[in-house]
């Protein structure tokens, strides 16, 4: 089980924006770095909004990791069900995998995108813009299973690790980001 959990900072109001934005217009895929091993320049916590003809918003560092999170999106807007990409910035390759360590690149990026569509995706990132808008105490949970969606976590009135909705990850991987 891996959870990796970032600094607030990673967050865009902006980017959240954009989304809520798009979704009144039609599915849109999330790509968030999820991991990094090795040499690369790409950064857990950095997040890419694919959508309609490739247009996109956000920043991934790299740009071999951004093509190829923009043509592996297609598959996850037809498609509806998230991935896991591997992606070796160095060599140029990539592979859509359950298991994370199959490459033996001195540098490694992970993604992990995710299909945002409907009413629940829009009242998420509702959710998600009011937390980031009034610095409430919350945290993103992005499930890096497929066939689970993103929420939000208030954690004013929890403590950590102790919440209810945290616990439940208990086995499972997941991108946890403090709002």
């Amino acid at each position: 089980m891996t959870q990796t959990t970032v600094n607030p900072k990673t967050s865009s109001l902006e980017l959240f924006s954009q989304l809520l934005e798009q979704l009144s217009q039609g599915p849109v895929v999330l790509a968030i770095v999820t991991a990094t091993q090795g040499q690369v320049v790409s950064k857990v916590g950095e997040k890419l909004l694919v959508w309609g003809d490739a247009k996109s918003a956000g920043t991934l560092s790299e740009y071999t990791v951004k093509a190829m999170v923009i043509a592996q999106s297609f598959e996850v807007l037809k498609t509806g069900i998230a991935q896991r990409m591997v992606i070796d910035p160095g060599n140029n390759m990539f592979a859509v995998s359950s298991d994370p360590d199959t490459s033996t690149s001195l540098g490694q990026v992970q993604v992990w995108l995710t299909r945002w569509q409907g009413d629940d995706a829009i009242a998420t990132v509702q959710t998600l813009l009011e937390s980031l808008k009034v610095s409430q105490s919350s945290r993103l949970v992005v499930p890096l299973v497929a066939g689970q969606f993103p929420y939000i976590v208030d954690t004013t009135n929890t403590v950590g690790k102790n919440s209810p909705s945290l616990r439940n990850l208990q086995g499972q991987d997941a991108y946890i980001e403090t709002l």
